[in-house]
């Protein structure tokens, strides 16, 4: 028989409310293969095969069979021969989990800039506190000296090196300062033969003046957009309490006249989550975004000074809202992502594990976290793996610490070991994961609301892959592994 793993029906997550159970079917004899009612019928996913098919009772019965090595039957013989020969069936030879090497080699060829914790909005759920710590702008000495230790490693590895900005408030409100390290870098670009990337995630709210100068300098660009424009307004605020979607809208608008690219990343309120088809719609109207960033809004006020609690969203609600969002979004050619179900195989979320992310503060603080960002965040002793000396005029990291971020991956996230999403969620996002639990550790988690959408939307992007590949004429049974 297969094996079937069953979630506890005690399952609990925070806040005392309960997750509902599900039900996963492992097949017996084809490692980490997984055969899950889909439809009316299964879906076969073999995740690290690269491998899923759409299967009838009949089917799924035979390729049970096939595993188990039972006798087979001479129609049940024909459609394995047929999926034999199609490479549908075939495991990787190494059926041992692959474990993330914990012995890390840290030489980061780009870095993150948390730059200021200015910022020109006051958003009510920001895990950032954005504008309401002490208004730091990080030295232009740290961040020069962040550049040149990337600068040195992608010399080294021959790697492109790039900057990105995000972190305590918005990376423009602080212009001068913003200015100067892409230049810096720019310069140290040019100097090694490099061309530089400069990614900005911005809340679009700062002068029309500096259109120009992003637009020119900034490779990648991803506006924060919450939805419609009462949805936006009710949490997105500026300092005197107004809305920020008009002006946020009139930035994009002004980018799309210069021809400068650009993402939206939308968190997704109780209130967004029933807009959505109605906010896909206004952006494929009004503005040229191709490509929409939904995560479903976080309770941060565990972590924070954050007072005012945010109301979770409902799994089945966001999942259903998103399906039809995304129809919608198929007219106007936007893509819509989500990032617990991407289709690329994956053991670790992001990241933060193996401090592969190398964020530097506005105190001068290194984190291989993009949440966590102050030294009195409880999870801080996990994430923050370094710090800028003074007195050194150089960047110290611990490598104890950053070893053991280098066992934050899927193996050891024991909730996901019987999960169809495992190698594809690789146990969410760990700093979120970390302040649901009790005793702050990734890997004690339970099951979240996140947990069921990531398992229904990874079904969705699966049978999208295989219909996609189907009309181009390729295999049925293969995934497709950039749908």
């Amino acid at each position: 028989m297969p094996q079937t793993l069953l979630m506890p029906k005690k399952a609990m997550r925070a806040g005392n409310r309960p997750v509902e159970p599900f039900i996963e079917e492992r097949i017996e004899g084809a490692g980490e293969t997984f055969m899950v009612s889909f439809l009316d019928g299964y879906l076969y996913y073999a995740p690290r095969a690269n491998v899923s098919m759409i299967l009838d009772e009949s089917g799924a019965a035979t390729v049970r069979k096939y595993f188990r090595h039972d006798l087979l039957l001479p129609h049940e013989q024909s459609l394995i021969d047929s999926l034999v020969g199609q490479g549908a069936l075939r495991i990787p030879e190494e059926q041992n989990e692959m474990r993330s090497n914990v012995e890390t080699s840290w030489s980061p060829t780009s870095v993150t800039f948390s730059n200021t914790q200015k910022c020109t909005l006051r958003c009510k759920y920001c895990y950032a506190e954005g504008g309401r710590l002490e208004d730091l702008d990080i030295p232009l000495p740290v961040a020069k000296a962040a550049i040149d230790l990337i600068m040195k490693h992608a010399v080294v590895r021959q790697a492109n090196p790039s900057v990105s900005f995000l972190g305590e408030g918005e990376a423009t409100a602080s212009w001068k300062v913003f200015q100067s390290i892409i230049e810096y870098f720019q310069a140290q670009c040019g100097l090694h033969g490099f061309s530089p990337t400069v990614s900005l995630s911005t809340n679009g709210v700062f002068s029309p003046a500096r259109l120009d100068y992003i637009a020119e300098n900034c490779t990648h660009l991803t506006f924060s957009l919450d939805g419609v424009r009462d949805v936006h307004n009710e949490n997105r605020v500026l300092p005197n309490g107004g809305g920020s979607f008009d002006r946020i809208v009139t930035t994009m608008k002004g980018l799309d006249e210069r021809g400068k690219s650009y993402n939206i990343r939308s968190t997704v309120t109780v209130a967004g989550c029933y807009a959505l088809t109605e906010f896909v719609q206004f952006v494929g109207e009004n503005v040229q975004c191709k490509s929409i960033h939904l995560e479903p809004v976080f309770d941060a006020t565990g972590v924070t000074n954050l007072a005012e609690e945010i109301e979770r969203i409902d799994a089945h609600a966001f999942v259903k809202n998103f399906r039809e969002a995304r129809r919608v979004a198929a007219e106007f050619g936007i893509e819509l992502y989500y990032s617990g179900a991407a289709s690329k195989h994956r053991e670790t979320f992001c990241g933060a594990s193996n401090a592969s992310t190398f964020l530097v503060t506005s105190r001068g603080i290194v984190t291989s976290c993009n949440e966590v960002l102050q030294p009195s965040d409880p999870r801080a002793p996990l994430f923050q793996y370094g710090q800028w000396n003074q007195e050194t005029r150089a960047f110290v990291v611990d490598r104890n610490a950053i070893d053991r971020l280098g066992r934050l991956n899927v193996h050891e996230m024991p909730k996901c070991q019987g999960c169809i999403a495992k190698y594809n969620c690789a146990g969410d996002c760990y700093a979120k994961s970390a302040s649901v639990s009790v005793s702050g550790e990734p890997a004690d988690a339970g099951y979240t609301e996140r947990c069921q959408i990531t398992r229904e939307l990874l079904k969705d992007n699966l049978l999208i892959g295989l219909i996609s590949q189907s009309a181009e004429g390729g295999m049925l049974g293969q995934s497709c592994r950039s749908c």
